[in-house]
C-alpha cells in the first residue's frame, strides 16, 4: 500500500510539474486543440464573425514565449477572449446520439492538467451552449458531380473559407513557423472532426498531432516540408489520401521516370508482370535495385504511402520502387529468372510513369483490355467494368441476360455503371449499403443513411450465377460496385483483398503546391460491417502466381469460369470415355489436339481467344476412334486461349497458354 501511495504522489507531482513547466510540444499541441474546437463550436467563430486565422497568428508568439503554465494559459485566455462572448443557449439539447455517430466528438482533453481551470471553464461554456448551426467553415458540396480535380477543393465536403489552407506557394515564399503551424492546425482539425474513419487508425490522430508539432516548427525548406506533410498524411491509413497527396510542382514527387517494367506483388515477391526490357521476362523476380533488396525498398517507401492495408500498399510500391526523379537515370538491378538463376542489368529510367505502358496493363490477358462485354467459352457472359459505359448497360444486359453466369471484372476502375446494372438485375428492391455522413451542423458527429437499388417485382431479373472479380486494383467506386453487384442473391466474389478505400472523397489544397484528400463518407454493409481498410472480402480467395504470369494464365478468371461450370483446369472427361488433350501446354510454335474414344465421324475444332473471338478452325476425321489435329500458333500473341471441340453432340473446352 505504501508503494502505491508513493507512486500516486510521484504521478501527481509529474502532472503538476508538466502543468508548471509545459514544453513547446505540449503548448503547441493544446493550442491546436483549443483553436480547432473554438473554430467549429463557438457561436461567433463558427459563423465567421472573427478572423480566426489571424487570432492564431497573433497568439502563437505568446505561446512560444510562455515560460510557465500560467503564461501559457494566459495566452490561451487571450485567444479565447478574442472569440468574444459565447451565445448562451436557453433551450435544452439532449445528447441522444449513439456512440458510433459521435466518435469524433471528444471532450476529454478539456480536463487536461495542462489547461488552467479558468480556461477549462471557458471551454466548457462553449461546449455546453453549443447548438447545431450552419457552419461557415464546412458545407456539403452540392456541385460534387461537376467539380473537377483541378479545383482547389471539392468532393463530398467543401471548406470554402479554408480554400488553400495556406495561401502561398512554398517554393516562392517559404512560410515561417507560425504560418506552418497554422497550416498544420487547419489540416489536423479538418481531419479530427470530419474524417469518419479516425477510429480505425493505427496511430491515434491526437498522437499524430503531438508527434509532429515540433517537426513542423523546425522544418527548414520546401522539399523537407513536403516530405513531412506526406508522412503526416500517411497516418490517415487511407489509399484515397495517397491518391490525392500530390505536389502541384512535380519536382517534389519522389519518382517520375522508370524502366519499362511493370511489377506485381506475387507469392511474397515483387514479380515482373510485363516487360519491354531485353532479357527481363514476365514471371521474373526483382532481387536488388540499386543495391537494396525489395524488402529494404518497401521499408524505406512505406512512410510515404497512406494505405489501409498491405495489399494496396504493395501496389503503390510496385508502381514506385523503380521510379527516379531524373530522366535517363541509370538503375542497376538483379533479377531472378524462372530457373532460379540471377542476372544483372543496368537500365535507364527513360519512360514517364503515366505512359500507357504502366496504365494500360490488364492482367495476364491483355486481350481483355479492349472489350466491354462478350460471351466466353461455355456460354458464360463476361463484363469488363473498366470499359463498360453507362449508355451500354441496357445492351449488355440484353445480350447476356440468358447466360447461365455473368462474370463482372472489377480489377479496374468502373464508369459508374453498377447502379444501373443493379436496377436491371435485382429481383426486387435490395439494401446494399449503409453510410455514415458527416453532420456539418454538428462537427464531429454523423448521421446514418441507407442505400437501396432495384425495383419492386422486377419483371426481368437475372436468374443466373453472378461472379465478381477483384484484387488490390479494386478501389473506391470499384469497391462500391462490388457491393452493389454483390448484393445479387447468390453472388460470389473471387480474387483477393481490395484497397479498403470506399466512400466519397474530399480533397483540398494545404498550400498552393500541396494537395491532400480523404474518404469522407463512411461505408458499411447492411449488417454494419465496415469496408474501410478491410476492403471487399472475397468468397473465394485466389491469388496470381509466378507461373501464371509467366504463362499468361489468369488464375482468378479461371476460378470464376470453374464456378460458372466451365471446367477449364483439367481435361474434360465425360463418362470416362471422351478425353480431349491439348499439348504442348504452354504452346510455342504449334498446339496438338488429341481426341480419343469418340463415335463421331469427325469433330469441329475451334481455337479462340479469351473473348470468344474465333482465330482458327478446322474439321478433323475420326481414324480408329481417335481424332488428331494441330494449330500453328507462331503468329499468336502470348496469352491464354481456348480449344473448343464439338463431337458426339457435345462441346468440350480446353484451355491453353501461348508463350
Amino acid at each position: 500500500m505504501r508503494k502505491l501511495i508513493l507512486l500516486l504522489i510521484c504521478s501527481l507531482y509529474g502532472m503538476n510539474a508538466m502543468a508548471q513547466t509545459p514544453t513547446l510540444q505540449q503548448k503547441l499541441y493544446y493550442t491546436c486543440k483549443v483553436w480547432g474546437f473554438v473554430k467549429y463550436y463557438h457561436s461567433n467563430v463558427s459563423t465567421c464573425h472573427v478572423n480566426w486565422d489571424s487570432v492564431l497568428l497573433h497568439t502563437l508568439p505568446l505561446v512560444r514565449s510562455a515560460a510557465s503554465s500560467d503564461q501559457f494559459n494566459d495566452a490561451l485566455d487571450t485567444m479565447l477572449m478574442s472569440a468574444g462572448p459565447m451565445a448562451i443557449s436557453t433551450s435544452y439539447f439532449p445528447d441522444t446520439l449513439p456512440a458510433k455517430l459521435k466518435r469524433n466528438r471528444d471532450w476529454n482533453w478539456i480536463a487536461a492538467p495542462a489547461l488552467r481551470s479558468d480556461v477549462q471553464t471557458q471551454l466548457d461554456t462553449i461546449k455546453n451552449n453549443f447548438r447545431p448551426n450552419i457552419n461557415c467553415w464546412v458545407t456539403v458540396d452540392s456541385n460534387e458531380a461537376t467539380r473537377g480535380f483541378t479545383e482547389s477543393w471539392g468532393g463530398y465536403l467543401d471548406f470554402p473559407l479554408d480554400t488553400t489552407l495556406l495561401n502561398i506557394n512554398t517554393l516562392s515564399a517559404y512560410p515561417d513557423n507560425d504560418h506552418r503551424q497554422l497550416m498544420l492546425f487547419k489540416y489536423w482539425n479538418i481531419m479530427r472532426y470530419f474524417n469518419p474513419n479516425n477510429y480505425v487508425l493505427d496511430v491515434p490522430w491526437d498522437t499524430t498531432l503531438y508527434n509532429n508539432v515540433i517537426p513542423m516548427d523546425v522544418v527548414g525548406d520546401p522539399y523537407s516540408l513536403y516530405l513531412l506533410v506526406t508522412r503526416i498524411e500517411t497516418q490517415v491509413d487511407d489509399a484515397h489520401t495517397y491518391g490525392f497527396s500530390l505536389s502541384f510542382n512535380y519536382g517534389y514527387l519522389p519518382g517520375i521516370y522508370a524502366p519499362k517494367i511493370f511489377l506485381k506483388y506475387v507469392d511474397g515477391q515483387y514479380v515482373v508482370a510485363k516487360s519491354e526490357e531485353t532479357g527481363i521476362y514476365p514471371g521474373d523476380v526483382i532481387i536488388f535495385i540499386d543495391g537494396m533488396t525489395t524488402t529494404q525498398w518497401e521499408d524505406s517507401l512505406k512512410p510515404y504511402y497512406s494505405s489501409g492495408n498491405l495489399s494496396i500498399l504493395r501496389k503503390f510500391i510496385c508502381q514506385n520502387m523503380m521510379c527516379r526523379e531524373t530522366y535517363g537515370t541509370a538503375e542497376s538491378m538483379i533479377v531472378e529468372d524462372s530457373t532460379g538463376a540471377n542476372h544483372s542489368f543496368n537500365l535507364n529510367c527513360n519512360t514517364i510513369v503515366n505512359d500507357t505502358f504502366y496504365t494500360n496493363y490488364y492482367y495476364p490477358n491483355d486481350s481483355l483490355n479492349t472489350i466491354s462485354w462478350t460471351t466466353m467459352p461455355c456460354d458464360v457472359g463476361y463484363v469488363n467494368m473498366g470499359n463498360l459505359q453507362y449508355s451500354d448497360v441496357t445492351n449488355m444486359y440484353n445480350d447476356l441476360q440468358e447466360k447461365s453466369a455473368i462474370i463482372f471484372d472489377l480489377r479496374n476502375y468502373p464508369n459508374g455503371t453498377a447502379w444501373s446494372i443493379a436496377d436491371l438485375m435485382y429481383p426486387n428492391v435490395i439494401q446494399n449499403a449503409t453510410f455514415l455522413q458527416p453532420d456539418v451542423t454538428y462537427p464531429g458527429t454523423y448521421y446514418q443513411t441507407y442505400n437501396y437499388n432495384g425495383v419492386n417485382a422486377n419483371p426481368s431479373p437475372y436468374t443466373g450465377q453472378v461472379i465478381i472479380l477483384m484484387n488490390e486494383v479494386t478501389e473506391s467506386q470499384a469497391e462500391y460496385s462490388c457491393m452493389l453487384i454483390g448484393a445479387m442473391p447468390g453472388a460470389i466474389k473471387v480474387g483477393s483483398q481490395t484497397a479498403g478505400a470506399d466512400g466519397d472523397i474530399t480533397w483540398f489544397k494545404i498550400t498552393d503546391d500541396l494537395e491532400t484528400g480523404f474518404s469522407s463518407l463512411g461505408v458499411f454493409y447492411p449488417n454494419g460491417d465496415s469496408t474501410q481498410r478491410i476492403g471487399i472480402v472475397p468468397d473465394s480467395v485466389v491469388y496470381p502466381t509466378r507461373a501464371g504470369i509467366r504463362h499468361h494464365n489468369d488464375e482468378v478468371l479461371n476460378k470464376a469460369l470453374q464456378i460458372a461450370g466451365c471446367g477449364l483446369a483439367v481435361p474434360y472427361v465425360q463418362g470416362n470415355k471422351t478425353v480431349v488433350i491439348a499439348f504442348p501446354n504452354p504452346a510455342n510454335d504449334v498446339v496438338n489436339i488429341s481426341i480419343a474414344s469418340v463415335q463421331a465421324v469427325d469433330a469441329a475444332i475451334t481455337l479462340t481467344d479469351v473473348t470468344g473471338r474465333v482465330l482458327m478452325r478446322q474439321t478433323a476425321n475420326n481414324t480408329g476412334g481417335h481424332i488428331a489435329a494441330s494449330f500453328d500458333t507462331r503468329l499468336l500473341a502470348a496469352g491464354m486461349y481456348f480449344v473448343i471441340v464439338n463431337a458426339d453432340g457435345r462441346q468440350y473446352v480446353r484451355k491453353i497458354a501461348k508463350e
